[in-house]
C-alpha cells in the first residue's frame, strides 16, 4: 500500500514540476480519437522473418507459451520448426509436435539482441536513433499509440518478453491489484516523425545504478544528477550523443525499475 502512494506521489510531483529537457516527458494526454484509431489498425502488419525453416542448434531448449512464459515443453538439436513471426530475442513458431509456441531466438541461429543497450535503439551512422519501423519489424507489431499529445506521441511495445508486475490502486477505499506490462516505449516527434526518447522496463528491478549499467553496456560512472527518483548522466557523461536516466522503483531507492535514452534538442 505504502508503495502505491508512494508511486502516485511520484506522478503527482512530475507533473506538477513538468519535465526538463533531460528528464522523462509527462505522461498525461487526450486519447486517440476515433479516426486517428482507424489509422492506424489500416496500417500493415508485421510478421518478420515468416516462413523460415529454421533448426535447434543447442543440446535443447525451453519452448513457451509466450515470451519468458509458460513452459509447454522442449526441442532438442537437429528439431526443425517454421517461423510464424520473430519477436525480439523469442521466435513465434510451428511444427510436428507445436501448433503455435515461442522458442529462444539465439537457440535457433538468431543473434542475442540486448534490448537494455543503447546500441539496439541507436543508429551509428544516422547519429540518431532508429527510423520506427525497424522497432515494428524487430518485434513484428506496430506497437501501441497511447498518447497523443501537442509535439509528440508514444508507441509501447509489449509482449516481447520483458515481464510484468502487479501493482495496488486505490478504488472507492479498496486496494485493487492491477498488472503492469513491461516493454518498450518510444516517445515520436510529431513533426519530424523520428524517435526522441526511448524507455526500456527492465525484466525485474535492478539493486544499484552499477549493476543496472552493466546490464545495459554502460560505463559504470556516478551519476552527474541524483534526484528521488532518477539518476542522470547527461549527453557525454556516458553517451557522446545520449542523456542517461535511470528511474528508481520509488523514491530514494536503491532499485532501478527502467532505463531512458534522450536525444536532447
Amino acid at each position: 500500500m505504502e508503495r502505491c502512494f508512494i508511486t502516485l506521489s511520484i506522478l503527482l510531483f512530475l507533473s506538477l514540476l513538468g519535465c526538463s529537457s533531460s528528464k522523462p516527458p509527462e505522461t498525461s494526454g487526450q486519447p486517440l480519437s476515433g479516426a486517428q484509431t482507424a489509422a492506424i489498425e489500416q496500417r500493415p502488419t508485421f510478421a518478420t522473418d515468416k516462413g523460415k525453416i529454421l533448426t535447434v542448434d543447442v543440446a535443447e531448449e525451453n519452448v513457451r507459451q509466450f515470451p519468458n512464459g509458460r513452459k509447454l515443453g522442449k526441442l532438442y538439436q537437429g528439431d526443425k520448426l517454421v517461423v510464424v513471426k520473430r519477436v525480439g530475442n523469442w521466435v513465434l513458431f510451428n511444427n510436428d509436435r507445436f501448433s503455435e509456441a515461442y522458442i529462444w531466438a539465439p537457440s535457433v541461429g538468431f543473434p542475442y539482441q540486448n534490448l537494455y543497450s543503447s546500441a539496439f535503439f541507436f543508429d551509428p551512422e544516422k547519429k540518431r536513433f532508429y527510423d520506427v519501423e525497424y522497432f515494428q519489424r524487430a518485434f513484428s507489431q506496430r506497437g501501441q499509440r497511447r498518447l497523443d499529445l501537442q509535439s509528440y506521441y508514444e508507441l509501447f511495445f509489449k509482449d516481447i518478453g520483458l515481464g510484468s508486475h502487479e501493482f495496488v490502486v486505490m478504488d472507492g477505499g479498496a486496494a485493487l491489484k492491477q498488472v503492469v506490462d513491461h516493454g518498450i516505449t518510444l516517445y515520436i516527434d510529431k513533426k519530424s516523425e523520428q524517435v526522441r526518447k526511448v524507455r526500456v522496463d527492465y525484466y525485474r528491478p535492478i539493486k544499484g545504478y552499477e549493476k543496472a549499467l552493466e546490464k545495459s553496456e554502460l560505463p559504470v560512472k556516478a551519476p552527474a544528477e541524483e534526484g528521488r527518483a532518477h539518476f542522470i548522466w547527461q549527453k557525454g557523461d556516458l553517451l557522446e550523443k545520449l542523456t542517461v536516466d535511470l528511474e528508481r522503483q520509488e523514491w530514494d531507492s536503491q532499485w532501478f525499475s527502467s532505463i531512458w535514452f534522450i536525444m536532447e534538442d
